[in-house]
């Protein structure tokens, strides 16, 4: 299996042009097409009362303004990379929209955006939103971090775990294109993980992937990836999103939502 179809968010957030170059640099390595999605209404606002409806008309209005300058600058980068380009504008609620359209694409890419402008905090709910409601991975672009040019070293973040599998054999086309791949368990109290680590290794070599396994003990399994992935230059993390429950990770902290909140490198995760 290739990489064929990725599915851009399309948005004038602060988040675009980190995303965006992300995508183009994705699809030149990987020969993928980019099918960029932009809609006029925003994510997270109910349709709820005379006063909401108001604000939503005013930000759909923001929206429409918006989007001539965003479709150029899309349009600019996919051709001055020489990679396939589409554009597709659509009236319906972000999250819905994007979450149709997972199904018939490869791969999804939006971003981690700190909460400035309006923009900025409609975008920031998707990363969570669709990594629980998505049947397909996503990839979780940080704002502000320097964008790899290609995706060359790639760290697994592994235990054993439906969540992580379902990633791993999403990631299996890109970590085709890997120069070099890290599996990396942690000791946090699961039984069999470095047990665990070394089979997938072995899975993985019978994809014609490489890997190399590192054992570690942390108090912290999210601080250790972080570290983990910058010791070793990880272009990319793959991570199974959500083995516990979302309000089990809102309560008492999970890898999983520290990861979104603030990822190292571009974060692969599937739930």
């Amino acid at each position: 299996m290739s990489l064929r179809t990725i599915l851009l968010h399309a948005a004038p957030d602060s988040g675009f042009t980190d995303r965006l170059t992300f995508a183009v640099a994705l699809a030149r390595q990987s020969g993928a097409a980019i099918r960029a999605v932009y809609t006029f209404h925003p994510a997270g606002v109910p349709h709820v009362g005379r006063a909401l409806s108001i604000y939503i008309n005013e930000l759909v209005h923001e929206a429409k303004a918006k989007e001539g300058e965003v479709k150029a600058r899309f349009e600019s980068a996919t051709a001055a990379a020489g990679v396939t380009g589409s554009w597709e504008t659509v009236e319906g609620d972000v999250t819905r929209e994007l979450r149709n359209a997972v199904t018939f694409s490869d791969l999804t890419v939006v971003s981690e955006t700190s909460e400035g402008t309006v923009d900025d905090q409609l975008a920031a709910t998707l990363p969570e939103s669709l990594a629980l409601a998505c049947n397909g991975p996503l990839v979780v672009v940080p704002t502000g971090v320097k964008v790899p040019e290609r995706i060359g070293r790639v760290l697994i973040a592994w235990k054993p775990s439906r969540e992580a599998g379902h990633a791993v054999r999403f990631a299996l086309p890109l970590l085709a294109l890997a120069d070099k791949v890290e599996v990396l368990t942690i000791d946090e109290g699961t039984p069999g993980a470095s047990a665990s680590g070394e089979k997938l290794v072995t899975f993985l070599g019978t994809h014609g992937v490489k890997a190399a396994h590192v054992h570690l003990e942390a108090p912290s399994a999210a601080k250790a990836i972080a570290a983990e992935a910058g010791t070793f230059g990880a272009d990319l993390i793959v991570l199974g999103a959500y083995s516990h429950s979302r309000l089990a990770e809102m309560v008492l902290g999970g890898v999983t939502a520290s990861m979104l909140a603030k990822p190292p490198a571009p974060l692969f995760c599937a739930h």
